[in-house]
């Protein structure tokens, strides 16, 4: 029988150990690594359904109070002595969506209500959009009957100030 030196092998279950414990590391690294870009983008996703679902509740707001309006309100056509003003004419700001913050304070009508874990709470504005008389003579449109049409427009932030949501709707009523 040949006899083996163990004192020559005792280096390889060193050296096999050490390989296996890196393979690990490494393993273990990348999981960390995917699960917290997991996170940051639950977070992000969670910032953003906050921001819709505040903007969407802002623009349910001007809604509710176009629909509960007894006669035409007062439109605003480039500035307004009482901010802020309730009803603006179409088109008298541009592009909403590039406002920003203090911009929506000074010019939108806040929220009623609070909403809880938002930077800013949400505001909207509201511009009269078109009016469509019930018939096409001219004396129609003098006594105003027919569908008043509003655009309201609403922002709405998230958790962190960076996430915004801007949406907007087309609202048509009636006066008598």
């Amino acid at each position: 029988m040949m006899k083996i030196n163990s004192h020559l092998q005792q280096g390889v279950v060193l050296i096999t150990g050490l390989v296996f414990l890196m393979i690990l590391t490494i393993i273990g690294v990348s999981a960390m690594s995917s699960t917290a870009m997991t996170e940051r983008m639950t977070q992000n996703f969670r910032d953003t359904s906050t921001a819709f679902e505040a903007a969407e509740a802002a623009l349910g707001d001007g809604e509710i109070w176009v629909q509960n309006q007894g006669a035409v309100p007062t439109v605003q056509v480039s500035t307004c002595t009482t901010p802020p003003c309730k009803v603006w004419a179409y088109d008298s700001f541009g592009t909403f969506w590039q406002q920003p913050d203090s911009w929506w304070q000074g010019n939108g009508i806040l929220f009623s209500s609070t909403i809880y874990g938002v930077a800013l709470q949400p505001y909207y504005v509201i511009e009269q959009y078109a009016f469509i008389p019930y018939q096409l003579s001219p004396d129609a449109r003098s006594k105003g009957q027919g569908y008043y049409y509003y655009r309201v427009t609403a922002r709405g932030t998230g958790a962190t100030n960076t996430s915004h949501s801007v949406v907007q709707s087309i609202f048509a009523t009636q006066y008598n």
